[in-house]
């Protein structure tokens, strides 16, 4: 299966507290995202006390629980109507869960009926409880029973755990001090502006056995209610979290106190007993961030002032730039934005870090992908970001080639750790160490990326490699594959002029000739 991340946009709360309502003015979360810093919104599995997934059957829009595993037609999305206390929850077939007068559960609802208007009751240990705003009846955990959802009393068949559907590596701000989680000696801090570089990449892990989850640094450890990181994940080491209004909290499973962030450093910490600001997060998109080596081997920087040059030997935030894509899907436009929030713009065939907010096409490119290296095309002239002798970068080049040092060496820097999810799922590994590419549960695998080649390691150190029956966790030695990237966070990767390509059978090989939906890849 393959759910593009969420649209992202900014949120209001809204009673009742503690529920994982969104401000969505009608609007659905299966649209592409938005701009950089606006919340994630919510996609996600329900899964019943017998381990089972609430599917939306193709056949007559039937909706069961028979599925151990979450796929396409286990993933439902959330939507709300501004100022409503009530929800709406559609499936991949666009048609809503309803409950009849007859307390019936089905979904097979085209629009947005008085029967569809759902509430949803958190509970303690973050489980939902979901009930019919009509009838006051909740949601049983098996629709093939008849009347299954007649009943206005509370039990433990009416309890979901909530398996967020969400690509797994994002950017956490806290609420209260505008900033956000990164990795800073050795502990999970809170005082980061701005997510620059690996360290303000958080994974979350779910952890299948009870529906908690856990936050994983950079570095692959898992932070404890202690604010200790973990090697390996024990029970300190699970959250469960708790929606409040398209916000999110952490509360730990063993010591039942919520994620903090204390100190000058805002510390993550599980010790306070309610919630307050401090103990309200939002999860936002982490978009790919990469430097750039010109032709004269040098860094393209902002170090200099407000013109971008290349003219720096080591990396800073000064020398990594934020790629974002904007405009219509398709268009396959994007933006660079530095290190102050300020974004690249063509001023007079230069190219300045000087934008507030991308408004014209001086602040937007088309990027060209040529194995190793890049070419960037300014949409305000039509010409190439050329390297001149002095190092600054002009928008002056007629075409992409080392000889008009229009060509730059790119290196992603905060993909360390790696997360694909192609059209049928995720990538993982099966124990005989082969590859396939329809996995409900996310893998994390190594990611180094040199002068724009990536290597890409499994966690017991092997390196992928290509072989007749596809790609395997076996190599001593890394190959060395290039990449593209892609709007909806997708990339692609190549090895010997072949793209990596996914099957719904799970095959996993390098056998595309161009980039397209079996070769995409989100990351």
């Amino acid at each position: 299966y393959m759910e593009p991340r969420p649209r992202r946009r900014s949120s209001k709360q809204h009673p009742p507290p503690h529920t994982p309502t969104t401000d969505l003015k009608t609007q659905s979360i299966m649209s592409i995202r938005a701009a950089a810093g606006e919340q994630l919104d919510w996609s996600f599995g329900l899964r019943n006390g017998a381990m089972k997934y609430l599917t939306a059957e193709t056949f007559g829009f039937r909706i069961a629980t028979a599925a151990s595993i979450m796929k396409k037609k286990q993933i439902w999305f959330l939507e709300q109507e501004e100022g409503e206390d009530h929800v709406y929850i559609k499936s991949h077939l666009n048609r809503y869960i309803i409950v009849d007068g007859d307390g019936n559960m089905k979904g097979d609802a085209e629009g947005k009926t008085d029967e569809a208007q759902l509430l949803i009751e958190a509970q303690d240990d973050g489980r939902w409880c979901i009930k019919s705003k009509k009838y006051g009846w909740y949601l049983g955990n098996d629709p093939s029973i008849e009347r299954s959802s007649f009943e206005s009393d509370k039990q433990e068949k009416h309890m979901w755990t909530v398996h967020l559907a969400m690509h797994p590596q994002i950017c956490l701000r806290n609420i209260n001090r505008s900033a956000y989680v990164h990795l800073a000696d050795g502990q999970l801090c809170t005082d980061e502006l701005i997510p620059w570089g690996d360290d303000a990449t958080i994974t979350m892990h779910f952890f299948s056995e009870d529906g908690t989850y856990g936050l994983v640094s950079s570095e692959g450890s898992f932070l404890s209610a202690s604010g200790a990181l973990m090697d390996a994940p024990n029970e300190t080491c699970k959250f469960i979290v708790v929606f409040n209004g398209g916000k999110v909290s952490f509360k730990s499973k063993s010591s039942h106190k919520f994620l903090t962030a204390l100190g000058a450093k805002g510390t993550c910490k599980a010790t306070k007993s309610a919630i307050t600001k401090d103990e309200l997060f939002h999860m936002e998109d982490s978009f790919p961030q990469v430097k750039l080596t010109a032709n004269n081997g040098k860094k393209v920087s902002i170090k200099a002032g407000i013109e971008v040059s290349a003219t720096q030997v080591e990396t800073t935030d000064l020398e990594i730039f934020q790629l974002e894509p904007c405009g219509k899907v398709g268009d396959d436009v994007w933006t660079v934005k530095g290190c102050r929030s300020k974004f690249w713009s063509v001023v007079d065939n230069a190219v300045q870090c000087t934008a507030e907010k991308p408004a014209t096409d001086a602040e937007k490119f088309k990027i060209e992908w040529h194995g190793a290296q890049v070419a960037l095309k300014s949409l305000a002239n039509g010409k190439y970001l050329e390297q001149k002798l002095n190092g600054y970068i002009h928008a002056i080049g007629t075409e992409a080639s080392e000889d008009k040092k229009s060509l730059f060496t790119y290196e992603i820097v905060n993909r360390p750790k790696l997360v694909l999810r192609g059209e049928y799922g995720f990538v993982g590994t099966l124990p005989s160490g082969l590859l396939e590419c329809n996995k409900s549960v996310p893998e994390v695998y190594s990611m180094h990326v040199t002068q724009g080649k990536c290597k890409i390691s499994h966690a017991n150190g092997k390196y992928w490699k290509v072989g007749d029956n596809g790609v395997s966790c076996s190599g001593g030695a890394a190959e060395e594959y290039t990449m593209s990237l892609h709007e909806e966070s997708m990339m692609c990767l190549m090895f010997k002029d072949k793209y990596f390509e996914g099957f719904q059978n799970g095959a996993f090989t390098l056998s595309g000739s161009k980039p397209g939906k079996s070769t995409f890849f989100e990351f």
